[in-house]
Formats: C-alpha cells, sequence, structure tokens
C-alpha cells in the first residue's frame, strides 16, 4: 500500500524542496517509521518544532493507504528496501 505524508508549509517553507513524501509499506505503523527513518518527525507543536499558529509539519499516516501513490505538486517518493 502507499501512504502519502503532505507537509504543512509551518513557517512559510516546505522542507527538503518538496510538498509531501509517499511511502510504500504494508501497514500505517510500518509507514510511519519508515518517514521517521526518513527525517520526517510528527507532534512538532508539542515537541517545540512547529509554532502552533501553523500546526504540526507533518502528520502520522493512518487507516489502510491507497494501492496506488497519490500525488499532488512537487512530491518525493521513497522506496526502501529493509
Amino acid at each position: 500500500m502507499f501512504y502519502t505524508f503532505e507537509q504543512n508549509n509551518a513557517g512559510s517553507d516546505f522542507l527538503g524542496g518538496y510538498e509531501s513524501v509517499v511511502i510504500e509499506a504494508d501497514a500505517a505503523e510500518e509507514a510511519n517509521e519508515r518517514a521517521e527513518r526518513l527525517g520526517i518527525y510528527f507532534d512538532g507543536v508539542d515537541k517545540g518544532i512547529d509554532c502552533e499558529c501553523c500546526g504540526d509539519r507533518w502528520t502520522r499516516a493512518e487507516g489502510k493507504g491507497r494501492e496506488k501513490p497519490l500525488v499532488f505538486g512537487r512530491t518525493h517518493i521513497v522506496h526502501l528496501k529493509d
């Protein structure tokens, strides 16, 4: 399944030059773990990384995912081999 992590442009910029990242994984939990290995972080407001007015930069994947990648704007598609 494919999981899309869309980046909130906290602080008026996108990190890494892309707006979203698509990760292929068997489940949402696996996709979240892979995302964190790539430097995607969650709960940025609570950790003091992101400001409250903009909200968290990244949100965890949930649910079943999609059979095909969902891509909007500039996207970085990651293929990891464990």
